[in-house]
């Protein structure tokens, strides 16, 4: 698949983000024995950052409506408008 324009962008961000969240050294600032809810601080920082990664490559991921993608011939490939009324 082809990344284009923003999308392209977005994910270059959201590696830079994930890349950067899981860095030793910010990590440590939630190396803490500090329990919210139960769970020890480091936890919920990981898993909440692994989280917040998959909704955002989720959402990015979706198609937008009404969005045309030109194939390889140059044909346009979009929402089919012949059924509707």
């Amino acid at each position: 698949m082809k990344r284009t324009g923003r999308k392209k962008e977005w994910s270059i961000t959201l590696f830079c983000f994930g890349l950067l969240a899981f860095f030793p050294p910010i990590l440590e600032l939630f190396d803490r024995p500090l329990l919210v809810g139960g769970f020890p601080l480091s936890y919920l920082f990981l898993f909440g950052v692994w989280a917040i990664i998959i909704l955002a490559v989720a959402i990015s991921a979706k198609k937008r409506r009404g969005m045309v993608i030109p194939d390889q011939d140059g044909v346009t490939a979009g929402p089919d408008r012949s059924g509707e009324s």
